[in-house]
């Protein structure tokens, strides 16, 4: 890894009794990594502006044309496309860009080549510049993204939060108009420090002026900005639309599977929040009849345009659908031939199934089997022609950033899902055998039998929202120390949006194990619910979907009893609340100028779910839940994990090495549970937890 020299290696260990905990590890960033940190970061300052740069670049980045320099790429015929696509149709910010559309997802393939095959980082800073200048916005921050995700010199470069970078995906409207406002204004009666205008704005979710129906009520978990960027990356780190490199095989991290697993687990979480507020299982999309959940976002382009709103009771079944709804006949009558002639059960199955739902690059035949998970999403999108390219105007459920903020996207999914279970239910059962463990057996667990969820205050810098003067910016005045181009009269600025966001007080487990000899094993925790809406117990058999991973761990038990500690702090594929923009630019500025070290590590990392989002709000006189505990034999993967890459600086994409065993995603909830006796073995166990919700804005106990 050439632009980061491990000048010093902080790591903290924290060692869990019978197991190994997580890791907090770090290094520090060398001069060189700096340099290019600071070119990211300027590069994803107020996108929509071409010219409001701190630093001063000379005529070649502004004449650069990478067509005139073929030589500097690996591959240039794969860049032959785009090259011609471009200059007979250029694609900027007067069109409306989503990598759902056939020709769209042209200039995202040429574009994500163009800057992985740059050869060195000259060539990739030109072409990045050149970017930034011409393409449509969202398209390059898409595009440049992947491509930085995969490059080697790209390893442990820290992107500032989706939702910084482009918050008219996230925040309304309104906000927005505030923050221009503040901006315009001069910041009059904001008050300076450190020579910094601070603005902080409240900024309130869709249904602050009233729920238009039961789903709008979960506002805050449906528009939650953190668990909506995770999404985002998930489907950035996984393109639909390629296999991956040489070195970075998609198909090796179980994508198909993966996919799958990913939406099932979203669902049931969402499930799992629906229960909190009294209402019941999730309907299942159906394109034929109307649907009860409207939808209105809140949300507006940076052009202005406002995306499109739906009723309640709104009927999808139009003649503006008619085709899509066909394709998703035929598609599902063949996927379900597909599944219905199957005759082998393992995992490979699975991720066939995964890979032909979403339609990828690794369907076994997209043309024949085509992509549900697209046609799906144009049938939610609709929409009319727009401008004057007569294209249809791509609505939230067309961008991977806003569709989750819709409550018709879990409906969808669990129409898709269904496929799986169908597949799953060709399956053969598992037994007792299949669930046990000899020798071993959980003889306690001990946890609070109540925990706390609460709202609290979070703050996003949402600077790039508004427009700044490029004359206004002193450039390389080293008096005013400017370190970004959100600048104003002499001063830096930082408007921040401030939401009320769920998060839980911390919780640890001990498991009391008893095993007959020396061995390893691996533990699972998952939550999931104990009663329906009406106070009804539900039966393992119609509940088995509904259980969400909370942590998945190996330890090594010795002969007699252990104790098996973990902490919800400690859980494995869980990330702290991103930096914000304005952190970031002045701890970098700070490892420039001074002896500051800018520590790189995965705390914060875009491939982890927000730790706050691991727990249910929960009601304010409790609700009823369940964890599951399960301790199970070891099984190696074929890959060892962690093979290939670092995982201090990289989430490892595409090495076949990211997870802890070889389980199936979702043991032992991944199969129909018709006979619930099954699970009455050793090495399983239910523990009853209540939550609790707390009105405060606090985190005081």
């Amino acid at each position: 890894m050439k632009s980061i020299t491990a000048v010093i290696v902080l790591t903290l260990t924290l060692l869990a009794l019978g197991g190994q905990g997580k890791h907090v590890e770090s290094k520090v960033a060398d001069k060189d990594f700096l340099m290019k940190q600071k070119f990211v970061f300027e590069m994803l300052e107020h996108i929509y502006q071409d010219d409001v740069f701190v630093r001063r670049y000379d005529s070649s980045f502004y004449e650069y044309k990478p067509w005139e320099h073929v030589s500097d790429y690996h591959h240039p015929e794969k860049m032959q496309h785009f090259f011609e696509l471009w200059q007979h149709h250029p694609f900027g910010d007067d069109q409306m860009w989503t990598v759902m559309y056939d020709l769209h997802e042209e200039y995202a393939v040429g574009l994500v080549r163009l800057f992985y095959y740059a050869k060195n980082w000259e060539t990739f800073q030109h072409v990045v510049f050149w970017a930034r200048q011409h393409v449509n916005k969202q398209l390059f921050v898409y595009a440049f993204t992947i491509a930085s995700l995969f490059r080697d010199d790209m390893q442990g470069i820290v992107f500032p939060a989706h939702y910084e970078i482009h918050p008219w995906s996230f925040f309304d409207s309104e906000t927005l108009e505030m923050a221009e406002h503040y901006k315009m204004h001069g910041f009059h009666h904001v008050k300076q420090l450190n020579n910094v205008y601070n603005v902080v704005l409240k900024s309130n979710y869709t249904n602050v002026y009233g729920n238009m129906n039961d789903e709008h009520s979960l506002a805050y978990f449906l528009e939650d900005i953190g668990f909506n960027s995770f999404y985002y990356y998930f489907n950035l780190d996984y393109p639909y639309w390629t296999k991956g490199d040489d070195v970075h095989v998609l198909n090796k991290d179980r994508r198909g599977e993966l996919y799958l697993y990913v939406h099932w687990q979203l669902l049931a979480r969402y499930y799992l929040e629906r229960l909190s507020n009294d209402m019941g299982e999730v309907p299942t999309f159906n394109m034929y009849e109307p649907v009860h959940s409207g939808f209105y976002s809140g949300l507006r382009d940076y052009n202005g345009v406002p995306y499109p709103s739906r009723p309640n009771d709104y009927n999808f079944y139009t003649p503006d659908n008619l085709e899509y709804v066909k394709n998703v006949e035929l598609y599902t009558q063949r996927i379900m031939d597909w599944i219905h002639k199957n005759d082998k059960y393992d995992v490979e199955i699975v991720n066939m199934l995964g890979n032909i739902l979403q339609g990828n690059a690794d369907s076994i035949d997209k043309q024949f089997y085509g992509s549900l998970d697209k046609w799906f999403r144009y049938i939610v999108n609709e929409g009319h022609p727009y401008n004057q390219y007569h294209e249809t105007y791509p609505g939230t459920f067309m961008h991977y950033d806003t569709s989750m903020r819709d409550p018709l996207f879990y409906e969808v999914y669990k129409n898709l899902l269904s496929h799986y279970w169908h597949l799953m239910d060709t399956f053969p059962e598992y037994t007792k055998v299949d669930y046990g463990f000899e020798g071993v057996k959980i003889d306690d667990v001990h946890m609070p039998e109540s925990l706390t969820t609460y709202f609290e205050y979070f703050d996003a810098d949402i600077s790039n929202a508004v427009n700044v003067e490029h004359s206004a910016i002193p450039m390389g005045d080293a008096h005013h120390n400017v370190f970004r181009s959100s600048y104003y009269n002499g001063s830096s600025f930082v408007i921040k949006a401030r939401q009320h966001r769920l998060n839980h007080k911390p919780f640890e487990f001990t498991l009391d194990v008893s095993s007959d000899k020396a061995q390893a094993a691996v533990v699972k925790v998952f939550i999931g619910p104990k009663y329906d809406e009406y106070g009804n117990v539900i039966p393992l058999e119609h509940n088995y979907q509904n259980f969400f991973e909370l942590e998945h761990f190996k330890v090594q038990l010795d002969a007699g009893v252990n104790h098996i500690k973990r902490a919800s702090g400690d859980f494995s594929f869980w990330v702290n609340d991103r930096t914000t923009y304005f952190e970031l630019y002045q701890k970098l500025m700070g490892a420039t100028n001074s002896d500051y070290k800018f520590k790189l590590d995965q705390a914060e990392s875009h491939c982890g779910v927000p730790n706050r989002m691991m727990l249910p709000k929960g009601k304010k006189g409790g609700q009823v839940y369940q964890f599951f505990y399960m301790v199970y034999p070891y099984h190696e993967p074929a890959v060892a994990q962690y093979t290939g890459y670092d995982p201090i600086v990289s989430c490892g994409i595409g090495h076949g090495s990211r997870y802890v065993d070889a389980l199936p995603f979702g043991f032992p909830f991944n199969r129909p549970i018709k006979h619930d006796y099954y699970f009455m073995v050793d090495n399983f166990k239910f523990f009853d937890v209540k939550i609790f919700h707390r009105d405060e804005h606090t985190n005081v106990a």
